[in-house]
């Protein structure tokens, strides 16, 4: 999957004479077994971009990246598992492919002056990159769940135990040291078990953990773990180690990281409201969002999923009004409409530097505007006087 600084370096890219191509191609049930109608869809998306390249008299530039989009997409109907995204721009030498979640979403391309992130970043902004680890006191089965697909890695074997007497001894005076014994052995395969999964998120990078495990287990296997692993930890759930299918484990694992995400966006929303109610680094509403990303005041930019809102912007030095205005504000240049803003906001929060979160139904974001912001600073309050006050 591409990372937050490549995509940010997409985001930097813009071509003047408009032969930036954006491709998402999103997999859909099929009619009939033939599964044409996906390679009839993207030869109709390509003759539309072709036909109004040529009305926009870029065609010829155009034409070979649309060509040899349609021919990769003709070849992906029937893959049922992945979407697909392309940027393309000949004329700077960028093509760029990687495989996007599937999303309930018609597949579409977009040529313009930049490329289209939205549906890349909203991609991103799905569950995280979680290892499962499966765990009882003689191996643990390792799983890492990456959007919807769910991948078994190689178990950590403990080996047997090693033996043990039999017999309590005279009077029963061995029992204690035999169940000391059996304890010590436990908690060491729970240590090797620690260190080897920390040594797998400093490797592979993930971004969550969740264990399965037995009740009576987990005190002993929770005192093992590292701080690191700890702040990676989004939950916890029984489950039989040595029986437990993947799609058991998938189950469980989407369960939690969905719960866990939206407790993690009402906390933020509730942030931002609150910090914004105090006229501290919140900020609420498209005006005063869009302020602030030009201001580079935006830490944390809050979308409502589905939000939609017309806009102009100046040619020239790129500033945004949610007022219609036939001239720029800031430089009197004649400006151009924006039919969906917040691929602007995404724009400018990815030129920024700024993270981006989209949110699903909250009455609060919809409140406030559906667009809301966490601000690393206010401008407006970075005067002497107040420094001086302070």
């Amino acid at each position: 999957m591409i990372t937050r600084e490549e995509i940010r370096q997409l985001a930097q890219f813009e071509s003047p004479a408009g032969c930036a191509i954006s491709f998402y191609f999103q997999p859909q049930t099929p009619q009939n077994k033939s599964h044409r109608e996906e390679a009839i869809m993207a030869k109709d998306l390509v003759r539309d971009a072709l036909r109004k390249a040529e009305r926009n008299g870029n065609d010829a530039v155009l034409r070979q990246d649309l060509e040899k989009i349609l021919t990769i997409a003709e070849g992906l109907h029937g893959n049922h598992s992945r979407g697909k995204a392309i940027f393309a721009c000949r004329e700077q030498g960028i093509w760029r492919e990687l495989d996007i979640p599937p999303r309930p979403e018609p597949s579409q391309i977009t040529v313009n002056s930049r490329f289209h992130l939205r549906p890349l970043v909203d991609a991103r902004s799905g569950l995280p990159r979680a290892c499962i680890a499966l765990v009882n006191r003689r191996k643990a089965r390792i799983f890492e769940l990456q959007d919807t697909e769910i991948t078994q890695k190689p178990d950590l074997e403990f080996g047997p135990s090693p033996a043990v007497p039999r017999s309590d001894g005279f009077q029963g005076y061995e029992a204690g040291h035999r169940e000391r014994h059996v304890e010590n052995t436990t908690m060491q395969h729970f240590k090797m078990f620690a260190e080897s999964l920390l040594m797998l998120a400093h490797r592979d990078k993930f971004n969550a953990l969740l264990i399965g495990c037995q009740d009576d287990s987990w005190p002993e296997i929770e005192s093992q773990l590292h701080s690191d692993l700890k702040q990676k930890l989004r939950g916890r759930f029984p489950i039989d180690v040595l029986s437990a299918t993947p799609e058991d484990v998938r189950q469980h694992a989407r369960r939690i990281l969905t719960e866990s995400m939206l407790t993690d966006q009402k906390e933020l929303v509730r942030e931002v409201m609150g910090e914004a109610h105090r006229n501290a680094r919140g900020a609420v509403g498209l005006k005063h969002v869009l302020s602030a990303l030009e201001r580079q005041e935006v830490q944390t930019l809050l979308v409502l999923r589905g939000f939609k809102a017309e806009a102009v912007e100046c040619p020239n030095c790129k500033h945004l009004d949610t007022r219609m205005v036939k001239t720029c504000a800031v430089c009197a240049h004649e400006t151009r409409e924006v039919t969906d803003v917040s691929d602007a906001l995404v724009d400018l929060a990815l030129r920024n530097g700024a993270d981006i979160r989209f949110i699903d139904g909250d009455p609060d974001m919809e409140k406030a505007g559906h667009v809301a912001a966490l601000l690393r600073f206010r401008a407006d309050q970075n005067t002497a006087e107040k420094k001086m006050a302070v």
